[in-house]
């Protein structure tokens, strides 16, 4: 069943947004076991797993985990491969080990099991009736009153448990157990919350008092937020809002949204493959594109006029681009910022060619070596409100180090919270480009939008790898809402088959 996986890489959790993986990640935070968690965003229309899962797992489903080569998919089989291969009880205490021969062993092996095989094999068809708008108010349906019977069942077995045994699964108190089922209660309650109070009664479900105890207790663990953090949730938060398709934490933050842009080379709109474009001329110099434009670059800018795609940048990639650029401008005044070749004697120029902002790199880095007083000049030039400092980077090892003149030279600058801190006192943006994945349309550097998310203070937009919807559904996650997302290749408007942009059109209107 498993598919070849890199030997030698340690626990990979491939985890579906919004999904009961949750509560293996929960188990590997309490088992103390380092790991590595690879989001799969679900299909920003459908709410399915999207097919890169399959890559993974032929039956393209979450949760599964790649160890060290073993490929481990179904939860109850990954409970008990961690717990065989990964719990050490001098490090913590978790109940019985799976090798013991006894009752506490066979009980602990069948609360994993009842949690998808009893609770979810019964919570499941009001999950479909009602996210197909078949549920009935009064639970007067054949498939609703069937699927109660087993539940109450669940529902009273659990209380009757927790309270002979002291408020959780197993005498021996918290363990594996409780990491199963909480997240497939959690499911029925809110399931149960969401119907009238007469379906509930006709249908005769409730949570018991020791049931809601016990789902408060085992959320406060630290484990448990720890796990939610990971996805990018706060304690308290609804990771169940985007399974159930409301979400609930729209109120309390930004949404990412899309961001247009328009490359130029030679003065024409291009898409390159970021990590070829030299300074060598020729059709040897290894240039490699994917889209060259038959439009104007006017074009592309009254385009995003007439979706107010604001916040947009025109970057000039290398010489004979700069007519190009200004005629951009000239079809969207202060509706884009503009970027390539941009320093102190010319900034000035191009906020008043109708740019909104100037976008600045390579001169902040002469010699390759960092020059606040560089960036300090220039802020005050042309006001931090009119600057974008491009901190686009290539991938050193664990680190990011920004690179320079179209990403060929390295600087003395790594990415990071510290860096970022100093460059946002004297600019109102970033723009980030993930050099090594640019152009390649085969995903953005997760562990790079992440970090973002955690160590941006001012808006960002990164660019790099994107390849549809759910990739911005990914930075929104992963980033908080804190990073924004540029489309290139993959665009449909750049001769990629990947996203439209009426899509992402329809998600700003939404964000």
């Amino acid at each position: 069943m498993s598919q070849s996986q890199k030997q030698g890489s340690g626990i990979v959790l491939h985890h579906l947004a919004a999904s009961r993986s949750l509560r293996v990640s929960w188990l590997l935070e309490e088992l103390q076991a380092p790991y590595t968690l690879k989001f799969h965003p679900r299909h920003p229309v459908t709410r399915l797993a999207q097919d890169e899962l399959k890559a993974v797992h032929p039956l393209g489903r979450s949760p599964v985990i790649v160890d060290d080569g073993i490929t481990v998919a179904e939860t109850g089989a990954i409970f008990q491969h961690l717990l065989l291969h990964h719990y050490d009880p001098s490090k913590v205490q978790l109940g019985p080990r799976p090798t013991e021969r006894s009752q506490q062993v066979a009980d602990q092996s069948f609360w994993i099991e009842f949690s998808e095989a009893s609770v979810m094999l019964h919570i499941f068809p009001f999950f479909y009736l009602i996210k197909g708008g078949d549920a009935t108010k009064d639970g007067s349906l054949g498939t609703e009153r069937a699927s109660s019977r087993g539940l109450k069942i669940d529902l009273a077995f659990i209380e009757d448990t927790l309270a002979k045994n002291g408020g959780y699964l197993l005498e021996r108190g918290f363990g594996p157990a409780d990491c199963a089922n909480v997240v497939s209660v959690e499911l029925v309650q809110r399931i149960l919350d969401s119907r009238p109070s007469e379906w509930r009664q006709n249908l005769g479900l409730a949570i018991g008092p020791k049931t809601l105890e016990w789902l408060e207790t085992c959320r406060s663990r630290p484990a448990y937020n720890a796990a939610l953090r990971k996805e990018g949730l706060d304690q308290g938060d609804d990771w169940l809002a985007a399974l159930l398709g409301k979400d609930t934490r729209a109120e309390k933050r930004r949404k990412s949204v899309f961001r247009p842009c328009i490359d130029l080379h030679e003065g024409v709109v291009k898409q390159i493959v970021g990590g070829t474009l030299t300074d060598g001329e020729g059709p040897g110099n290894g240039l490699k594109t994917n889209f060259v434009a038959t439009h104007a670059p006017s074009y592309f800018s009254e385009l995003y006029k007439s979706h107010d795609l604001r916040g947009g940048h025109v970057i000039k990639l290398g010489p004979r681009n700069d007519e190009a650029a200004t005629s951009a401008l000239e079809a969207w005044p202060k509706g884009l910022h503009v970027g390539g070749g941009i320093n102190a004697s010319n900034a000035r120029e191009w906020l008043d060619k109708g740019a909104e902002k100037v976008i600045v790199t390579s001169y902040l880095f002469p010699d390759c070596k960092f020059s606040l007083e560089r960036l300090e000049a220039l802020r005050d030039l042309v006001g931090r409100e009119n600057l974008v400092v491009d901190v686009s980077c290539r991938r050193k090892g664990d680190k990011w180090i920004v690179a320079m003149n179209r990403w060929q030279d390295m600087t003395d600058m790594e990415v990071n919270a510290e860096s970022l801190k100093l460059l946002s006192d004297y600019c109102s943006e970033f723009l980030i480009h993930a050099a090594d994945v640019e152009g390649l349309c085969q995903g953005i550097d997760q562990e790079l939008a992440k970090r973002l998310g955690e160590w941006c203070t001012i808006p960002t937009t990164y660019a790099g790898g994107a390849r549809n919807l759910g990739d911005l559904e990914l930075v929104d996650q992963l980033s908080g809402g804190k990073v924004d997302l540029t489309f290139g290749s993959a665009l449909d408007v750049f001769g990629g088959s990947g996203v439209k942009l009426d899509e992402l059109v329809d998600w700003n209107k939404r964000a």
